[in-house]
């Protein structure tokens, strides 16, 4: 796991549900500080009362995501980790909408996209489409379409059928290619992903920033 974060079609750990994922993440973050040292899978483990493993598995993903970089056993936040953490500490939708952009560009969004183009379909269906297209467990996938609607890349409507979000749309507004992570043609705020994760640090956190007033999200 490196800052080259879409190298692997990785999935969420079976082993924690997305929210303590999530929670595992902002503590991270938390630890790693503006400075971004290094925290280990063992000091996370003794906070969060889960195993090693468990959190090293959790690690691996969010290093997908670009949320975190380094190895299974010790890793830092990203820039952009830090200022979802940041976000989170005032306002855990502004944090979220700060994570639309990693996820975005993560492998599994154009698939999932595809699989909603027709119309919206339940959170069984979307999990069952994923199973069949990747031969991954039940419960990965499922936590793989909760950390979507986590990151509002995709919303739930009132009768619980989910579809893309506006942003995911505008993103993505055609049938998607085949995934290919690190050859994706997407565009954000004028840029594609490559030229994002490019960006000084400092201008990467000032387009972070301008997310929540680019995009009139759905509520997810």
């Amino acid at each position: 796991m490196t800052s080259t974060h879409q190298t692997r079609q990785l999935f969420p750990t079976s082993r924690a549900s997305t929210p303590i994922q999530w929670a595992v993440s902002l503590d991270l973050a938390t630890l790693s500080g503006p400075e971004r040292r290094s925290v280990s899978s063992l000091e996370l483990s003794g906070r969060s009362g889960l195993g090693q493993d468990t959190v090293a598995e959790i690690m691996a993903f969010l290093g997908t995501v670009g949320l975190v970089e380094g190895t299974r056993q010790e890793c830092a936040a990203t820039v952009a980790g830090w200022e979802i953490a940041t976000a989170c500490r005032k306002d855990e939708t502004q944090g979220r909408l700060l994570l639309l952009p990693l996820f975005l560009e993560h492998w599994s969004v154009p698939l999932v996209y595809g699989m909603l183009l027709d119309a919206p379909v339940e959170q069984s269906v979307l999990v069952s489409r994923l199973r069949e297209a990747t031969g991954i467990a039940a419960r990965r996938a499922q936590y793989l379409v909760e950390w979507l609607m986590l990151a509002l890349v995709l919303r739930q409507d009132p009768a619980m059928r989910i579809s893309p979000s506006a942003a995911c749309t505008i993103a993505l507004p055609s049938a998607p290619p085949a995934v290919d992570a690190e050859e994706s043609s997407g565009l954000l705020m004028g840029l594609t992903f490559a030229e994002l994760r490019s960006l000084p640090p400092e201008h990467y956190v000032a387009l972070l920033k301008q997310v929540p007033a680019l995009y009139d999200l759905d509520p997810a």
